[in-house]
């Protein structure tokens, strides 16, 4: 250890230590008072809900439990055949505004005989599949259902009507409370604040959740069993909230009490708020400290840093010269490990000179590779091209001759073939020591693919590989040369349907992130081993029978001149994944 990190260090502890110690303690108080707070707020909110609602579900029992004794209710005997029933429930229904969705009765084979609206009359009752008993000293004749889907999502409220002239019952009085009369106490109670409300019934099913739960989530199928509520009154505590959509949630609790003769239902309020808005004033006050702590250590390394600056300067001096030593170019021996921090830090310089040097042979490599392409391509366009198109032409005029026999014409085509071969292999070549400056418009990515996935759909069609895309929006612009691009897409699809085997998949995705554009073309082939991926893009490299090693050569030459960078890694299903990203203004 050196001289001036000693001293660096016994300042820094000093100074970490005791503002890290008195931060801690009040950042930990704060923190803590301020979750209590919060926390008896959402336990008092979630119990002041359930209570509204235990009071808004017994005044409409009661309700039930005195209409299903008035003397109009017996004329289910006779089939309301005056309709006085039916008008009776209509004029409920007005006078409760928009409460019900319908009232109605029923006799005891379950046919609808009499209703608020007279389309109803003459079809089958409601038929729930969890019938819920009020508890009750006179509530125990009453039934509710709190999710019947086939009325519009309404609350369902069943109770007997007795037979008063004889024993037993007659039928039954059903009222469809509107569900959104629920939803309104759930919305009122957390309306401009950041908390969310749950119902969920006796076996934690979860009935309604206020309106920002609803805009958000499928409200139906949340699994909340593992989530703590009381037996009774109310509970408060942190729980994870990736249900909801949230990282961590402070939750109060509260469960059914009833109300006056009513014994509740065992229904559940969840008030929830996300720990990111509940803590905000706690984080401030972390940023606060760490600011403090930051200019108290910067202060701290400026004394420090002025004391120890004549011990240090030798080493340091020294270490400067390291480093422009490797700037010379000369390579020199690592030195052996080492428990001085000087010493250290100049064996780094060392590395970093040696790792230079590396990246600079490979640099030197690839442009001698590049040159070799040069002078091939000028041999090929001068020397080749010219006898190649002599060949071809005398080929083409004998296929014309008309007395040659099967076995000349197959010959005429190989020699065909081959030349046409031979000059792509004279293109690309050129292409790759000469590349042509791109001409830039703005162009749909999206529209390039889509050519490209059409021009090569029968070879695909024909080796069994299935060819798709996948698109993040519908259209992706960006200002590049519509050929070159397209050539890019070519060459990488051409390689992915060389490698993949009849049966596979090769596909072209799509995505935007701020900043740039992404473009993906994976397979699941047998992919490219990591040992080959450094590799691949250099000229000549081809570990493809009859490749000549370009092709992938053009195409990262082509995407740098468009400000972009190709990468090789594993797709999702072991293939290979070519992943090009270019900056977006």
């Amino acid at each position: 250890m050196t001289t001036r990190q000693a001293l660096l260090r016994v300042l820094f502890g000093l100074l970490l230590g005791s503002t890290v110690v008195i931060g801690a303690l009040s950042f930990f108080e704060f923190r803590q008072a301020l979750q209590q707070e919060i926390a008896g707020n959402l336990q008092f909110g979630a119990s002041t809900v359930m209570q509204r609602i235990d009071t808004f579900l017994f005044a409409h029992m009661e309700n039930m439990r005195v209409w299903r004794n008035l003397e109009v209710m017996q004329d289910i005997r006779v089939n309301d055949v005056d309709k006085r029933l039916s008008h009776f429930l209509s004029d409920l229904r007005a006078g409760q505004g928009t409460v019900y969705q319908a009232l109605l009765c029923t006799d005891a084979t379950g046919r609808i005989v009499a209703a608020s609206d007279p389309a109803l009359i003459g079809r089958q009752g409601p038929v729930a599949t969890r019938w819920e008993k009020v508890t009750g000293t006179t509530l125990n004749s009453v039934f509710i259902e709190p999710g019947y889907r086939q009325a519009g999502d309404a609350v369902v409220l069943r109770t007997t009507i007795p037979n008063a002239f004889g024993q037993g019952t007659i039928g039954d009085l059903y009222a469809l409370l509107d569900r959104h009369a629920v939803l309104d106490l759930l919305d009122q109670a957390v309306a401009g604040g950041p908390a969310s409300l749950l119902l969920l019934d006796r076996q934690k099913r979860v009935i309604a959740g206020s309106a920002a739960l609803r805009r958000s989530l499928d409200i139906s199928r949340l699994k909340l069993s593992h989530w703590a509520v009381p037996e009774a009154d109310s509970v408060a505590y942190i729980h994870d909230g990736a249900e909801l959509g949230y990282h961590s949630l402070l939750v109060g609790a509260a469960t059914s009490a009833g109300y006056q003769q009513f014994k509740g239902l065992g229904w559940h309020i969840l008030m929830v708020e996300p720990t990111s808005i509940s803590f905000w004033p706690v984080w401030r006050l972390l940023w606060a400290m760490l600011i403090v702590l930051v200019l108290t250590l910067l202060l701290g390394f400026w004394i420090s840093s002025r004391l120890a600056a004549r011990i240090a300067q030798p080493v340091v001096a020294l270490t400067e010269f390291t480093r422009r030593f490797r700037q010379g170019g000369v390579a020199l021996p690592v030195l052996p490990a080492t428990t001085i921090s000087e010493v250290e830090e100049l064996q780094l310089a060392y590395v970093e000179m040696i790792q230079a040097l590396e990246r600079s042979r490979e640099q030197i490599v690839r442009a001698g590779k590049l040159a070799v392409v040069g002078e091939m391509a000028a041999i090929m366009a001068h020397e080749v091209r010219t006898p190649m198109g002599i060949i071809r032409s005398s080929a083409q005029l004998l296929e014309r001759q008309t007395d040659l026999g099967e076995k000349e014409r197959e010959l005429i085509g190989f020699i065909l073939s081959e030349t046409e071969r031979l000059n792509r292999l004279v293109t690309m070549l050129l292409e790759s020591a000469r590349p042509t400056p791109p001409d830039f418009s703005l162009q749909d990515l999206h529209a390039i693919v889509d050519s490209v996935i059409s021009l090569l759909a029968s070879r695909a069609e024909h080796a069994g590989v299935q060819l798709t895309r996948e698109f993040e929006t519908r259209e992706m612009m960006f200002e590049c040369d519509r050929e070159q691009m397209m050539q890019v897409f070519l060459n990488l699809v051409l390689n992915a349907l060389a490698f993949v085997p009849g049966g596979g998949h090769v596909t072209i995705s799509t995505h935007r992130e701020t900043g740039a554009l992404w473009v993906s073309v994976t397979d699941d082939g047998p992919g490219v081993p990591p040992d080959l991926r450094q590799r691949i893009f250099d000229p000549f490299f081809s570990h493809r029978e009859g490749g000549i090693g370009l092709g992938l050569t053009v195409v990262q030459q082509i995407v740098q001149v468009h400000g972009g960078e190709i990468g090789v890694s594993e797709s999702a299903s072991g293939g290979a994944s070519f992943n090009l990203r270019f900056e977006t203004r």
